[in-house]
C-alpha cells in the first residue's frame, strides 16, 4: 500500500489542513531574490484548483518575463513562459492580464499551467498521476529576478492501495478522513494509459475511488483492447464493494474514452451500477482496430459492435455506412440507468465523432422520460482530451486547441462531481 499521507483521519483533521492549506494560500509568502520584486501565489494547491499569480514591484510600464516549469514523473522539464508589461503600480496580474507574447494568448489565468510543452515528444500521461509535483517559477524585470514554488498535491492523508488480487487489478484510493465513502470505478481509455489524476481528485473530493486496470502488462489481463469479457468488471466491482472503505449502495462509473463505452454497457445492466460520467465515450459499441470484438458477455460471446472498418479513426463515416439494425443492436440502452449520467463531449474530436454519439445516448434519456438528471456537455472547440483540470494540453494529437480544451476540463469537472454526488450521496 502506498501512502500519500500520515495525517487527517478524521473530518475535523480534514477541515484543520483545508484551513491551513487556505491559510498558507492567503499568506502567499513570496520568495524572491530581491526585495523589490516578487511573485505572490499560494505554496500550496490542490491540482484541480485554480490559482492566482501576481507579479508586484516591477518598472511600471516596463516589460516582465515569466516563466513556469515542472518536472515529470520521468524528470522530463515541462514550461511555459510569457511577457507581460507592468501596470502604473508595478503589477502584473496573470489572473486578469493579456500576455504581449508567449506560450498563451488572451486572459488566462491558468494559461501558465495549461500551455506547459515539455523539451521533448513526452506524453502528459507522465504527468497524470497521484503524486506531488512543483512548480518553479520566475519573473524577471528592471535587472531584477523572483522566484517562488507552488506544491500541486493532492491532502496529504489520501492512501493508494494497489489490487492484485484473484485477477483483478488496479489501485484503490482512498479520502484522508475516514470512512466508509461512496464508491466509484475509474475506467481508463484504450491505450490502458493511468488513471490515477483522477482517481486521486475523486479520493480529494470525498470518494473512494478504484481505477480498475482492464488491460495492460500484467499477465491477467490482456495487452490492449480485445475480448475483455464483462465478467471481469463484475468481480472488481463485487471485491470493490466488500471493501470496508466503501459505503453501501450502488457505485458510480467514471470512464474516459473506450472505458467510457464500457462503462455506460456496465451501468445500463449491471444492478451495481448507479451513476456514470462518460468522457468523451460512446453509448455505441464498436470493434477494435485489428477488427476484434472489444467486449465479451457473460457467455462469452461478442457483444454486437459497429464495424470501425479498420480506419485510423472513427470519424471517416462508418456510423453513416453502417447498417441501421447493427447500429440499433450496438447501442447501449442507457434508459436503463439507475441513476443520473453526464456525458461530456468535443466537437473536434479526432478519434471518433464524441460529440453525435453522446447526442445518440441524450434520445435515448429523452424519449424515456428518464428519471434521473442526466445532460450532454459539449465543448465546440475541444477534442478527445477532455480530462479533471489542471494539466498541459499542448499535445496536437487529441485535436482542438489547448485553450479550448482547458477551458473544457474546467468547466466540466464541477458537473463530474454533481453527477456523482446525486447519485452516490442523494
Amino acid at each position: 500500500m502506498l501512502l500519500l499521507s500520515h495525517s487527517a483521519s478524521s473530518q475535523d483533521a480534514q477541515h484543520a489542513d483545508d484551513t491551513s492549506e487556505k491559510q498558507a494560500g492567503a499568506d502567499q509568502s513570496p520568495k524572491t531574490s530581491e526585495d523589490s520584486l516578487t511573485i505572490e501565489a499560494p505554496a500550496q494547491s490542490r491540482p484541480d484548483e485554480a490559482i492566482d499569480i501576481r507579479i508586484v514591484g516591477a518598472p511600471p510600464g516596463e516589460p516582465v518575463e515569466f516563466s513556469a516549469t515542472i518536472r515529470d514523473s520521468d524528470s522530463v522539464e515541462w514550461r511555459s513562459s510569457a511577457t507581460f508589461v507592468a501596470d502604473a503600480e508595478g503589477v502584473v496580474n496573470l489572473a486578469g492580464q493579456r500576455p504581449t507574447s508567449g506560450s498563451w494568448d488572451g486572459s488566462e489565468p491558468m494559461g501558465w499551467l495549461w500551455s506547459m510543452r515539455a523539451d521533448e515528444d513526452q506524453p502528459v500521461t507522465a504527468l497524470m498521476t497521484a503524486e506531488p509535483t512543483t512548480v518553479e517559477l520566475q519573473a524577471s524585470a528592471g535587472g531584477h529576478t523572483a522566484t517562488r514554488s507552488i506544491t500541486r498535491a493532492v491532502n496529504d492523508g489520501i492512501t493508494a492501495t494497489d489490487v492484485d488480487r484473484h485477477g483483478i487489478v488496479g489501485t484503490v484510493y482512498e479520502p484522508a478522513d475516514s470512512g466508509p465513502h461512496p464508491g466509484v470505478l475509474v475506467l481508463h481509455p484504450s491505450g490502458g494509459s493511468s488513471v490515477a489524476f483522477t482517481a486521486a481528485l475523486l479520493a480529494e473530493h470525498g470518494f473512494t475511488a478504484f481505477a480498475l486496470d482492464y488491460i495492460g502488462d500484467h499477465d491477467a489481463l490482456p495487452d490492449r483492447i480485445r475480448r475483455v469479457p464483462l465478467d471481469y468488471f463484475d468481480e472488481g466491482a463485487q471485491w470493490f464493494r466488500s471493501h470496508p472503505g466503501v459505503a453501501d449502495g450502488p457505485l458510480g462509473i467514471v470512464g474516459h474514452s473506450r472505458g467510457a463505452e464500457v462503462g455506460l454497457r456496465l451501468a445500463a445492466t449491471r444492478e451495481w451500477a448507479g451513476p456514470v460520467v462518460s468522457y468523451v465515450g460512446s453509448p455505441v459499441i464498436w470493434n477494435t482496430p485489428m477488427g476484434e470484438p472489444a467486449w465479451l458477455d457473460a457467455d462469452g460471446d461478442p457483444l454486437p459492435f459497429v464495424d470501425g472498418q479498420g480506419k485510423p479513426t472513427l470519424c471517416e463515416g462508418q456510423l453513416d455506412e453502417a447498417d441501421a439494425e447493427a447500429v440499433r443492436e450496438a447501442t447501449t440502452h442507457v434508459e436503463a440507468i439507475d441513476g443520473p449520467v453526464c456525458f461530456i463531449s468535443g466537437g473536434e474530436d479526432p478519434i471518433w465523432p464524441a460529440s453525435r454519439l453522446a447526442e445518440l445516448g441524450i434520445d435515448r434519456l429523452d424519449g424515456a422520460n428518464f428519471d434521473h438528471a442526466y445532460e450532454h456537455r459539449r465543448y465546440d472547440d475541444a477534442g478527445h482530451f477532455i480530462t479533471p483540470p489542471y494539466l498541459p494540453k499542448s499535445a496536437d494529437l487529441f485535436g482542438g486547441p489547448a485553450a479550448a480544451i482547458a477551458d473544457a476540463d474546467a468547466d466540466a469537472w464541477p458537473a463530474v462531481l454533481d453527477c456523482l454526488d446525486r447519485g452516490l450521496r442523494g
